[in-house]
């Protein structure tokens, strides 16, 4: 049984709204706060029509990160504030984490949530960690997905733009309805969208097939640098912060490399870590069949799923890998 009902009658009753996502931010976190923000936005023109007495709610939605630059085509993304330029001292009584399996996930903007801010924790990771004051957790394709399901139980219509976000979300998670998570009610969804306006073929174009120099030159270095591990059926691959710079590359246009080296024939489970500022280490991790991913990302802190999961760890690239191979 959901708790939509809850949730709206808090959204109501709030006058200031952040919204939030995690760290590097992918289709799933952008596309699910986005549908959010762009529905919350449309609920103030209408209460605004309605009542001439009511006051319009301020929404935010902020983020650690800037918009990776396959995601920019969608519209409202350029509303979309980095932390960077918040001030941390603006009170919101209402804080909406989106698609964060637990709130070390959006960074720095966990500033911004005050003593008296009420958090709502709305996610489909199964690892997560319960933090919000109301929590919505989903087991199923994406957090995309849910905010389809509560936008229409908000009694909001979900136009071109809304749709268009929310089918990035779920694209970006099913791999493009490919992957074991996909149901008949993410069928359902899509459908409705598409006869909403959505244009799918230029969603796959933009998201997927739109590519950098650089980023097609990272992915021909992933290439060439993964390692496989016969014994484990891994496949391994480690990008430093100097081979970003030597290639001229973002952080974010290394998403999708996790999946690109599973696609290799003989392997069952891959491992990309990416060397972040201050000795850190981002690991994502994919599995083709029931090896149980998020167990071991579990170990370095993080979560996710059986088949897609990631962490962030001060291990060296060396330690991780050694540690994930006797996992397996």
């Amino acid at each position: 049984m959901s708790n939509y009902t809850e949730i709206i009658d808090k959204i109501k009753n709030s006058e200031r709204i952040l919204l939030t996502s995690h760290i590097n931010p992918d289709g799933d976190a952008l596309g699910s706060g986005l549908a959010l923000f762009l529905a919350l936005n449309r609920y103030n023109r209408i209460q605004s029509q309605l009542d001439e007495n009511y006051m319009d709610k301020v929404v935010r939605f902020v983020l650690e990160d800037n918009v990776p630059g396959n995601l920019k085509f969608l519209k409202g993304t350029e509303m979309i504030e980095n932390i960077k330029n918040v001030n941390s001292k603006y009170n919101f009584d209402l804080v909406i984490c989106l698609d964060s399996a637990n709130k070390e996930r959006i960074g720095s903007v966990e500033k911004l949530i005050g003593d008296d801010s009420f958090v709502i924790n709305i996610d489909h990771h199964t690892s997560n960690t319960r933090y919000g004051d109301i929590d919505c957790i989903e087991n199923i394709s994406s957090t995309s997905e849910i905010m389809y399901k509560f936008i229409k139980e908000m009694g909001i219509e979900i136009d071109t733009l809304i749709g268009e976000a929310i089918y990035t979300g779920v694209v970006n998670d099913t791999g493009n309805f490919a992957h074991s998570n996909v149901t008949t009610n993410t069928f359902l969804l899509a459908s409705d969208l598409l006869e909403k306006g959505v244009d799918n073929s230029k969603i796959v174009r933009e998201f997927y097939n739109s590519k950098s120099m650089s980023t097609l030159r990272l992915m021909g270095k992933a290439l060439e640098d993964m390692v496989y591990v016969p014994e484990k059926k891994l496949v391994h691959l480690f990008i430093s912060i100097e081979t970003l710079k030597e290639l001229d590359a973002k952080k974010e246009e290394s998403e999708g490399l996790v999946e690109l080296i599973n696609s290799y024939e003989g392997s069952e489970v891959s491992l990309f870590l990416r060397e972040e500022e201050k000795g850190k280490i981002k690991g994502s991790m994919r599995s083709k069949h029931d090896k149980d991913v998020n167990a071991i990302a579990k170990l370095f802190g993080g979560g996710g799923h059986i088949k897609a999961a990631g962490f962030t760890s001060s291990l060296s690239a060396e330690e991780i890998i050694e540690k994930v191979k006797a996992m397996l």
